[in-house]
């Protein structure tokens, strides 16, 4: 019992420290879109070859003071004043810098998604490298060997191989420049996070039907759509070469109108729904997967549709009404993500 109580006291001591400092964190580096680096959040400390430096610069002041040696005690105070100018154009380099991001991003699973930090300065600065702070994120760091005047971007990745929203947290932008003694750090909260929507997985269409809503709550939710077809006359188009003969418009040929062809249309009474419960497969994220790649079928070919994941019809989150376009399709595949 003595002994787990020994090994249990860092980690509590860690947790302690760790929940205190994400506390000051909180307060000193708000989360925002936009960051400018200056005094208060902008942290400095010796790399390991810095440390190495000052134990070198402690060894050779400790031997001219014991032989002393003024030469030997110049030389030291040459080097310690070399230490304290690094540490100052450290900060010089790293300072004034603006970041910009946007916090959320969308794309599928197992895709990689690509947040992107714009950064604005008024001087040139070198050795700018950024990563998640969250190390076990499936992400790389980003390295930019010198930013020029103006603004420059980079990219941070994040690969996911679930769906969901996923909150990513902070961005750890630091430098080593110069010489390699000091790390110039900071730690941004941009409130990056990432809709993650279901892989498609491709339906054989003799594998599904569509299906319409039968408990529909006013008639503003049924609409009738068209479709190209032979039920019903449309419209007159001039006529194209290699269009058939049997749709040419006779009586308007014979009256020297012109040369047209009939177009038809054939009536939809009902909207397409697409439901979880039809999809044919008893895996609700093989369901998800097929749903996913319809939305992307039906919104590449402009069709209306709606999307229902609940019996609930009045579950707004969870039916989404029909509708056409990027935006929609957008909407539907973030249910999906999020069911």
């Amino acid at each position: 019992m003595g002994i787990m109580s020994v090994f249990s006291l860092p980690k509590s001591i860690s947790r302690f420290f760790n929940r205190n400092f994400e506390r000051w964190l909180s307060k000193r580096v708000p989360t925002r879109n936009e960051h400018q680096l200056n005094s208060r959040n902008i942290m400095i400390y010796p790399t390991r070859f810095g440390l190495s430096y000052l134990g070198f610069v402690v060894l050779v002041f400790l031997l001219g003071t014991n032989y002393q040696n003024n030469i030997i005690l110049l030389f030291s105070y040459l080097l310690a004043s070399l230490f304290i100018s690094v540490m100052l154009h450290s900060f010089y380099n790293f300072s004034q810098l603006r970041f910009y991001s946007r916090p959320k991003q969308r794309g599928y699973v197992d895709d990689l998604i690509y947040f992107a930090i714009k950064i604005t300065t008024d001087k040139t600065h070198y050795d700018i490298n950024a990563h998640f702070t969250d190390r076990t994120l499936i992400s790389q760091s980003a390295h930019l060997a010198q930013c020029v005047q103006g603004s420059e971007e980079i990219k941070l990745t994040y690969k996911s191989s679930k769906r969901g929203r996923h909150y990513l947290g902070r961005v750890t932008v630091f430098s080593e420049y110069s010489l390699g003694l000091f790390k110039s750090k900071t730690v941004l909260d941009f409130g990056h996070y990432a809709i993650i929507y279901p892989k498609a997985k491709s339906l054989i269409t003799s594998q599904f039907q569509f299906s319409s809503q039968p408990e529909e709550p006013n008639i503003e939710s049924y609409q009738t759509t068209n479709s190209i077809g032979t039920d019903d006359f449309s419209e007159l188009k001039s006529f194209v070469r290699g269009e058939s003969r049997a749709r040419t418009a006779w009586k308007q040929l014979a009256k020297g109108q012109g040369h047209y062809s009939k177009h038809y249309q054939a009536s939809q009474g009902q909207l397409q729904w697409l439901k979880l419960q039809d999809m044919p497969s008893n895996d609700v994220e093989t369901q998800l997967a097929y749903l996913s790649f319809l939305i992307g079928e039906l919104t590449a070919t402009n069709q209306v549709f709606g999307l229902s994941l609940s019996a609930d019809i009045s579950n707004k989150s969870m039916n989404i009404a029909p509708n056409v376009g990027f935006e929609h399709q957008q909407a539907c595949l973030t249910a999906l993500a999020l069911y």
